[in-house]
């Protein structure tokens, strides 16, 4: 759970944040900047200090609401994301972009520094097996047989050349439930073209992407059960070295874990 628990703190953070720069307006201890306030008082009905105090306190409680979310392991279908194609409908950006807008710079940032230290945005772990974040797009792969979309808070950026999407939304740090954990496995298993399982569709395999936002925790789960269904590991165990050898940034949480063993037990590895 400590990969969870650092993921609600950060919205806790945020939400702790946008609450204190409420207060620091509401009790005047700083100063507006009159230009600002003078160009905003000529077209809204609202003052300009009562406006942003409203939108502080929504953007404070929308991100507590999000950690607890997270903590919780619920409501990442709020978000709104189409399971079919990894767009994201504009009302949801609108209405939570006071958690879009940090998440998404967040994101971009960590990407950057992360390939400034020779991470990039995915790494082949495998001959066409790729573990990775969001920014798949980059790669100079012409066509996924499958891409494996563990994202809640992201549109999909490789849906343009993707010959199967599968989408299983998750909250950071958050694993899938053991069915969706098996319908992942089986896409990858179905449409790589290193899996030795289920070949009968072999001329339709190729390159598989299962991605994440970092590429550090939910991908390497979903990676990990990918190689066990593709027959190409015989444990979780024995998956996740093959994964961490490939990307040394992934990891599992206790939920991850607890989760690929529950699948184990399911569906028979």
């Amino acid at each position: 759970m400590g990969a969870v628990h650092g993921c609600h703190m950060k919205y806790v953070g945020l939400g702790a944040f946008f609450a204190y720069s409420t207060y620091l307006v509401t009790s005047e201890s700083v100063a507006l900047p009159d230009s600002l306030t003078s160009i905003f008082d000529s077209y809204s009905p609202l003052d300009f200090k009562t406006a942003l105090t409203y939108w502080l306190v929504y953007a404070a409680a929308l991100n507590l609401l999000i950690g607890l979310c997270f903590k919780l392991r619920i409501g990442q279908s709020f978000l709104m994301k189409n399971r079919t194609d990894g767009t994201i409908p504009l009302i949801s950006y609108i209405i939570f972009h006071p958690f879009y807008i940090p998440t998404h710079l967040y994101t971009y940032i960590h990407t950057v520094i992360g390939k400034s230290h020779n991470v990039p945005v995915a790494n082949e772990v495998l001959s066409d097996y790729w573990v990775g974040g969001r920014y798949g797009s980059e790669l100079s792969v012409p066509l996924w047989s499958v891409t494996v979309d563990l994202t809640c808070e992201f549109q999909e950026s490789c849906i343009k050349n993707t010959v199967k999407y599968v989408s299983s939304p998750v909250w950071d740090g958050t694993p899938p439930s053991v069915d969706e954990v098996e319908r992942c496995a089986v896409a990858i298993r179905d449409g790589w073209s290193g899996s030795s399982q289920n070949k009968s569709s072999a001329s339709n395999s190729g390159p598989v992407m299962v991605h994440c936002a970092h590429g550090r925790g939910r991908s390497c789960m979903i990676a990990c059960a990918g190689l066990v269904k593709s027959g190409r590991a015989g444990t979780w165990e024995e998956a996740f070295e093959v994964v961490k050898k490939g990307r040394h940034v992934c990891k599992l949480n206790k939920g991850m874990r607890d989760r690929l063993t529950e699948w184990t037990k399911k569906y028979g590895q």
